[in-house]
């Protein structure tokens, strides 16, 4: 089976997260495990590369790894799909892969709001913002609460900030990830 390498979407913003999918043969887990690994390593080095995440989990009694990298603009992504450490990196993926490999570019939080499977859409709008509510909103009372003491006698538009920007980084990460698969059978029902 071969794996088309995927390709870029039309210009977006600054910044941009390549969401990986990829169903392993269960005999071949702990080999791609050490091969994402190394591949990992060499991003580490690549210019623009700003960091990685991975989702383990299973579908259908197959291991199932989503690998979100992120990068600082369109062109770093576009530069590390040309190299040739990439290239070599793509040749070897069907030697561990059950299946196609699915590539999706992602801007914002939406990289966050992981589909269970290829073929599933993404869910409405409404749920997306209720989730997000959910989330943000426990995460502006702890911090504002928090923060209350430093910020005191800081005009309002300032006294918000360190609220804002912590509830930004933990929304990213850990909430939204973990609300999205708490929630993956209501986000995803199936059909």
């Amino acid at each position: 089976m071969t794996t088309p390498s995927p390709t870029p979407s039309p210009e977006a913003p600054q910044g941009v997260t390549l969401v990986v999918t990829e169903l392993v043969r269960p005999a071949r887990v702990a080999d791609y495990e050490a091969w994402a690994r190394e591949l990992h390593g060499r991003l580490g080095q690549q210019p623009g590369f700003v960091g990685v995440h991975v989702l383990r989990g299973e579908s259908g009694g197959t291991p199932e790894y989503m690998t979100l990298l992120r990068f600082a603009s369109p062109e770093a992504l576009a530069a590390w799909r040309e190299s040739e450490a990439y290239r070599s990196a793509l040749a070897r993926l069907p030697e561990f892969t059950a299946g196609e490999v699915d590539y999706r570019e992602s801007v914002g939080l939406e990289a966050w709001f992981d589909r269970p499977t290829r073929t599933t859409g993404a869910p409405p709008l409404w749920k997306n913002v209720l989730v997000g509510f959910v989330g943000v909103y426990p995460l502006i009372l702890l911090f504002t609460w928090l923060s209350h003491p430093l910020v005191q006698g800081w005009p309002w538009w300032a006294a918000i900030l360190p609220s804002a920007f912590l509830a930004t980084v933990f929304l990213n990460w850990p909430v939204l990830p973990l609300l999205s698969r708490g929630l993956r059978g209501w986000l995803y029902p199936r059909r």
